[in-house]
């Protein structure tokens, strides 16, 4: 686990055993941005700057929003793709609290001659106004002469300490854990074209907003397309 940044405020020893049960798979990603409502994706990586000092801070600094999501796409005779997406966000009053995780797959199947089968999927998340984030992505991915799979996941859990912010911007946590939550994709015995999408999105506090989006796309001997994301704002 590495710690970025210059903490002011230690983590609550509970949050952090919370954080820990919470993962249990390899990530690896850079925080990014310049102070305490910045984004933070595991797709954009760059060095933190000097930010506002530790310590109280006043009026609408306050407040948090995480975006979770994904996509995925099959390509061949027979696809198939799936997307699960939850996000959940409480204030507690002190601080806040949100935490999800967004998990897609995708498997194709070409029987036909100078057509390969076709498999890929991406997780994406931005999280603004937190003084602490720690998150995880894993990629598999295997192409063989006639069948593709993808698996991308991607879990975090994010604290806004109201009233405070870190000196140089949201501490990032790094998890290093073996990846054991899901099977890999591709195992299952393809027939058609198939894509399933699940969205869950809760927010509890004043002043809250959840919300999810979901596409899905099915064209039967060539193509399977999902993508979701699930927001919350407190």
């Amino acid at each position: 686990m590495e710690h970025h940044g210059n903490d002011g405020l230690a983590m609550p020893a509970s949050v952090a055993r919370r954080a820990m049960d919470l993962f249990d798979h390899r990530h690896a990603w850079d925080e990014s941005g310049d102070r305490h409502h910045d984004q933070y994706s595991p797709a954009t990586a760059s060095a933190p700057q000097d930010g506002p000092q530790d310590g109280p801070q006043d009026g609408p600094q306050d407040g948090m929003t995480a975006v979770i999501g994904g996509s995925a796409m099959a390509v061949g005779d027979a696809t198939a793709v799936t997307g699960l997406v939850e996000n959940f966000a409480v204030d507690h009053g002190a601080y806040s609290v949100a935490v999800g995780d967004a998990v897609f797959q995708a498997s194709a199947h070409s029987s036909s001659p100078g057509r390969p089968a076709i498999a890929a999927a991406s997780t994406f998340l931005n999280v603004s106004g937190a003084d602490y984030i720690v998150a995880q992505e894993v990629a598999q991915s295997r192409h063989g002469a006639h069948d593709a799979s993808a698996l991308s996941e991607l879990d975090y859990l994010a604290i806004d300490i109201h009233g405070w912010s870190p000196r140089h911007g949201a501490i990032v946590i790094e998890l290093d854990r073996s990846f054991g939550h899901h099977q890999a994709a591709g195992d299952q015995l393809l027939q058609g074209a198939f894509a399933q999408a699940i969205g869950t999105a809760e927010a509890h506090g004043a002043n809250t907003l959840a919300d999810t989006l979901m596409n899905t796309i099915t064209v039967e001997n060539h193509f399977s397309f999902v993508n979701a994301l699930s927001m919350v704002t407190l």
